[in-house]
């Protein structure tokens, strides 16, 4: 193992699968295995950066270091012997430059060109001149050049400024191809996009593990006296055989037997091995451990023993470099001269458990350190934990709740090493929200995905393909499922360490339980004897394979009655009885289920929330309990009755619930039991989906008031076609499936939503389908999320092609203004497929659909609404369509240019146009990114500033500091503020905007308003706000500043209690607000009311307004009690009902009376006019709509002589 020994000599040509990125964001594994390098770099969109993920010591780095060798052979042959991993070698003479990284050794640079510079141009020359000359060369062929860079390791790499997850590479090396080594959990980050991964490959092992150890053997003996059978049978006798997982273990345990090492087989004791074998290597004093030792791994070694204090110094220098806040793996002298002598630095250097490298004589340090294997570091720091007289763990705070897979390994060392300490070390990693991932991913397992799910297995990593789930949610239920996946692999591997190395009382505890054919017979037994030691307190139990007796099952049951929250089996009539009462939530029942038995339990399970039945014949009704959301029938066989009686009572629920129907068979359609009852009752809380349905489950479903249908094959939509008009409450219609020809479909009047989830079709289909969508009389959406249209639809001969340009000609012809489209994964012809349609409005959920549309974009001539998501940089070249009303950015992230373009591009628009801001985030470092981008950004402003936008509303619901700075010093006319945060922000540039007119606010306010308004403003909006009464008198004197007419619109704002009542400081403050508010002069003023309240009015007593404008009657009477003190009150207007007679104490200073929208009685207005004719001066009466109330004159003699005496 300690042998340097060319890659050639031992290099067996790897496992390599290949992973779909599908477009939702999931990762499925291909049946496909890599055996080209072509497969690295072909692919439907071009190929900038691959992953090759893989297990430590899989071979991640031998294979890239193959790589290399084969590029140099192909491009300038050196050894012709030399065989290549793959047949087409000859591809990587594409590339016209190759640059080798180790992302180790690259610790504090964020750059790629900065890590070429450092590994490569600085080790090979020497003065600074050079350097430069070669540096600027290579920034020229980075950006001229087609260039392979290969990343060893990025697991072991992290930004120090934590904003990459990847080294950068700049946008403008567009002909820059990367390959990237990682461990797979390091591709579970959510910060990795599935935008940034173009490939993904995972290495499993190698193709011929037999080669390897043959070639192995060889390579570590002088002679060739040892043979493959010897080491096979020394494997058995041990039973290594199933540790024999990877290169690195293989290598190692070939080592061992040549060495003639006996051991028993744990990781621990292997590396053990090792180490006392490198020690061995630099001449170390021999000497064993006699009396034994705390840790039983270094029992048997030979070499540890005199150079104990060097293994210690060792242990604690990689605890230090692992659980620092700064974790690395590569350090530097100094760095390690804290635990390490110069003498003991050395002899780990010759050993080889340290390594050193050059990196460049501008580095002070020179050196950096690592040691030989980031699972050596692991396991030393493993060691120093197991074996300190201190309570390492006691201040150790998890960077975030996936810190425990990231330090798996370590885990599985300390249980090898010492239970207790690992037991403690596990609790501290797995905290609560970690939990609730796993629950989460078990949930969505449990909630069946396709039948080719591969979530658990060996390769390490799942198949996140999830079938019912909110799409927009997609990547945070894969990860959850990949978590749970992960994390049961971890335990497992943790008992068979601790077994294995003989360790007592493990105590290890866990909670969710998955036995499943993907499972090996070893680890099913050792997830068996972890249930076994936790049967009182599981919380997920999924059993798919038959490893509990049903005595055991019972027993797990029994004792975990209060924490069991999903169970996946088959049933038995003790079974039965053990359900009752539980406190499950999710249960799946495997087999043929006993009706009776289970409409006794059912209800009994009052937290049962989804419910499942697999493979089953269902006959009568079965009773259920009332908080089901969630049920699930497949591959079963039920009568139209049982289906009657079961969708009735699901209608009954207050609350929506999904049911899925996969491979059931509905028999007996034509009995009409139960039939009057399912067509009565309302079941448009029911969300259906069927999958692989027959015409009698169809046939029960006519007439009935279904909310929504999702149909999951093409064949259930023909079925589905006969019956669909027939659902008269029919909203929401998801399909799946692939499609050609004229889509036929007679969609219900009802119908708001059509969603395309993985669907192919072709162009007629398509057209056909916007067509009868556009002939629906309200507005309805056509979701595409993922639809892929069928080629050559436009080469099909002639006929073909005319039938397609009617289609079109159809379409084009018809009103979409009241349709929105919506795109998730477009293309090129689908976008097509829009061009000089009349939609109203368009959604695009990712920045590549955005790029794509722009191309059509200005033909949509009837386009009012555009909404974007995703991530923008750079120049923003949307082409606005001159309809364009609004324009929604939701969840985006951008650059500061984009931006600006964007608003640069809305305000040459001739009329009033929205700009909706309400999740923007801006990308960082926009402004100091060189001379070149300041300049450009200022340009930008200078042009932004120039341009008049007195048209333009601005919304902002999320916003930032340098958002709104982009905003300081614009013509925007209106602004609108979401949040009271976002009003905080934007006061700093409020002044600036010198021609804001309107000015809308929401949220929740305290204080003093400290808002600067500009000079222009002429109408302040408070929408939906709470506010103190310091705030409200503090903003009305802000406007009474303002030397021209305003208004402030007070639609719905409800005063903080106690405002008055806080103490003598408060009454005293609000007083002198008070006080000073009475000062000012605010004729200039107009208040609009729509929901008042006591206090709000008594804010405006005595005040000198000039207007008040009152929206329903509840605020006149509220307003009657100050109106009188109104001292210069000059307008009223009223809007509302009225009736009785009118008692408003009208202001002597009143001129005008407006009755806008006013329905009253015949008593009401003549009592206003009376009121009106007591002013000694001119006054009008303006009745704008006025409607008097019908039957005053004829409701008996009374109300007769009361309106004859008002008149």
């Amino acid at each position: 193992m300690s042998l340097d020994k060319p890659v050639f000599d031992i290099f067996v040509q790897p496992k390599l699968s290949l992973y779909n990125i599908e477009k939702d964001g999931s990762r499925t594994k291909a049946n496909k295995a890599i055996n080209k390098y072509m497969d690295f770099f072909n692919s439907d969109i071009k190929v900038k950066r691959v992953f090759v993920q893989g297990d430590p010591g899989i071979g991640k780095s031998t294979f890239l270091t193959k790589l290399v060798l084969d590029w140099c052979n192909v491009v300038s042959v050196h050894n012709p012997d030399n065989k290549a991993t793959f047949t087409d070698a000859k591809t990587l003479k594409d590339f016209q430059f190759l640059f080798h990284i180790s992302l180790r050794d690259a610790m504090g640079q964020r750059e790629v060109i900065e890590m070429i510079k450092a590994q490569i141009i600085d080790n090979i020359y020497y003065t600074g001149a050079k350097q430069t000359k070669v540096f600027e060369l290579l920034q020229q062929i980075l950006e001229r050049e087609t260039c392979l860079i290969t990343m060893d390791g990025l697991n072991e790499w992290v930004d120090h400024l934590n904003q990459h997850v990847v080294p950068r590479i700049p946008s403008s090396q567009t002909n820059c191809v990367s390959i990237i080594t990682t461990r797979p959990w390091k591709m579970a980050d959510e910060r990795i996009k599935v935008s940034e991964i173009d490939r993904l490959l995972e290495i499993e092992g190698i193709t011929d593990s037999e080669q390897l150890i043959k070639q192995l053997i060889l390579s570590l003996q002088t002679g060739n006296n040892r043979t493959l059978t010897e080491f096979m049978t020394f494997v058995n006798e041990r039973h290594f055989m199933h540790s024999l997982t990877s290169p690195w273990i293989q290598a190692l345990i070939v080592n061992v037997w040549i060495s003639k090492t006996d051991v028993r087989g744990s990781l621990c004791e292997m590396n053990c091995v090792l180490l006392d074998l490198l020690f061995k290597k630099a001449n170390a004093t021999e000497g064993s451990f006699k009396n034994g030792c705390s840790i039983e791994c270094l029992s048997s070694t030979r070499y540890i023993k005199k150079q104990l204090n060097i293994f210690n110094a060792l242990a604690n220098a990689a605890f230090q470099f692992t659980f620092s806040s700064n974790k690395s793996l590569t350090f530097s002298k100094q760095e390690l001269g804290k635990y390490l002598s110069k003498t003991h630095l050395q002899f780990c250097l010759n050993a080889g458990v340290l390594t050193a490298r050059f990196v460049s004589v501008n580095v002070a340090q020179g050196l950096q350190f690592s040691f030989t294997h980031e699972t050596v570091q692991e396991f030393l720091a493993a060691f120093h934990i197991a074996n300190s007289k201190h309570d390492l763990l006691a201040n150790f705070k998890p960077e975030h709740k996936y810190n425990v897979l990231e330090m798996s390994q370590t885990v599985i060392y300390l249980y090898g090493l010492h239970c207790e300490t690992g037991n403690k070390l596990l609790n501290r990693l797995v905290d609560g929200d970690f939990l609730s991932d796993i629950s989460k991913g078990l949930s969505l397992y449990i909630k069946h995905y396709r039948e080719n799910l591969s979530a658990f297995q060996r390769d390490k990593y799942t198949k996140e393909t999830v079938l019912k789930s909110n799409l927009n949610q997609m990547n945070c239920d894969a990860r959850c499922l990949a978590i749970s996946v992960l994390f049961q692999q971890m335990v497992i591997a943790v008992l068979n360490e601790a077994n294995t190395s003989g360790q007592k009382e493990i105590s290890l505890k866990c909670m969710d339980f998955t036995f499943n054919e993907y499972l090996l017979d070893s680890d099913s037994k050792a997830l068996k004897q972890l249930l076994i030691f936790n049967k009182s307190n599981v919380r997920s139990l999924i059993l798919e394979s038959n490893v509990l007796e049903e005595s055991e099952l019972l027993s797990v049951m029994q004792q975990s009655k209060n924490s069991l929250e999903r169970l996946k089996t088959t049933v038995t009539p003790e079974i039965y009885k053990a359900l009752h009462n539980l406190k499950i939530k999710e249960l799946h029942f495997i087999g043929q289920i006993e009706e009776s038995s289970l409409s006794n339990v059912l209800p009994s399970l009052s937290n049962l929330i989804y419910f499942s039945i697999e493979d089953s014949n269902l006959l009568e009704r079965t009773l259920l309990p009332g908080t089901l959301q969630d049920i699930y029938l497949l591959k079963c066989t039920c009568t139209a009755v049982f289906l009657r009686r079961l969708l009735v009572y699901l209608s009954f629920l207050k609350h929506d619930v999904q049911l899925y129907f996969e491979a059931v068979t509905v028999t007996d359609s034509n009995t009409q039991i139960f039939q009057s009852e399912i067509l009565l009752c309302d079941m448009t809380n029911i969300n259906l989906n069927i999958e692989q349905g027959n015409t009698a489950q169809y046939d029960t479903l006519r007439f009935t008031s279904i909310g929504a249908l999702g149909l999951h094959t093409a064949g259930d939509v023909s079925l589905a076609s006969n019956i669909m008009c027939t659902l008269s409450k029919l909203t929401q219609l998801d399909l799946f499936g692939t499609y050609s020809e004229r889509c036929t479909l007679q969609l219900p009047d009802t119908l708001q939503c059509i969603s395309l989830n993985e669907v192919e079709c072709s162009s007629e289909w398509l057209c056909s389908l916007l067509i009868a969508l556009s002939r629906l009389d309200h507005s309805v959406e056509c979701v595409l999320w993922d639809v892929v249209l069928q080629p050559c639809e436009f080469s099909c001969g002639d006929d073909s092609k005319t039938q397609i340009s009617d289609l079109r000609l159809e379409m084009l012809s018809f009103d979409m203004s009241n349709m929105t489209i919506s795109v998730k994964n477009g293309s090129v012809e689908l976008f097509e497929s829009i061009r000089d349609t009349n939609i109203g409005t368009l959604n695009l959920f990712t920045a590549e659909c955005a790029s794509l549309a722009s191309k059509i974009m200005y033909t949509l001539k009837k386009l009012k609404k555009l909404i974007l998501w995703g991530t923008y940089s750079e120049r923003c070249t949307l082409p606005m369509s001159a309809t364009l009303q609004c324009i929604s950015l939701q969840k985006v992230e951008c650059s500061a240019e984009w931006l600006c373009r964007l608003l640069i591009a809305l305000s040459r628009l001739d009329h009033s146009v929205e700009c909706e801001l309400w999740d923007v985030v801006l990308q960082p470092c926009t402004f100091s990114c060189g001379d070149d981008s300041k300049t450009q950004i200022s340009d930008l402003r200078l042009e932004m500033l120039s341009l008049d936008m007195p048209n333009m509303t601005i919304f902002v619901k999320n916003g930032s500091v340098k958002l709104f700075e982009i905003l300081r010093d614009t013509n925007i006319g209106t602004l609108n503020l979401f949040t009271a945060d976002c009003a905080t922000l934007a006061s700093k540039i409020l002044c600036t905007l010198k021609n804001l007119k309107k000015l809308i606010l929401w949220g929740t306010y305290s204080e003093r308003c400290t808002l600067q308004l500009p000079a222009t403003l002429q109408c302040i909006s408070v929408h939906k706000v709470e506010c103190s009464a310091e705030w409200l008198c503090s903003l009305l004197i802000a406007l009474s500043r303002l030397d021209h007419s305003v208004e402030c619109k007070l639609w719905d704002v409800v005063l903080q209690p106690y405002e008055f009542s806080c103490g003598d400081d408060s009454n005293t403050h609000i007083s002198d607000l008070r006080l000073e508010m009475l000062s000012f002069d605010m004729p200039n003023m107009t208040i609009f009311v729509e929901k008042g309240s006591v206090e709000l009015f008594e804010i405006l007593r005595d005040t000198n307004l000039g207007t008040l404008n009152l929206f329903t009657a509840d605020c006149v009477s509220l307003a009657s009690k100050i109106m009188y003190t109104l001292k210069k009150l000059k307008k009223l207007i009223l809007w509302g009902t009225y009736g009785g007679r009118c008692t408003l104490q009208l202001p002597e200073t009143l001129q005008c009376i407006s009755l806008q929208k006013v329905k009253c009685s015949a008593e009401w207005l003549c009592s206003l006019l009376i009121e009106l004719s007591s002013l000694d001066h001119f006054v009008e009466c303006e009745l704008w709509d006025v409607v008097l109330q019908p039957c005053e004159f004829s409701c008996g003699d009374d109300s007769k002589t009361q309106i004859s005496y008002l008149r």
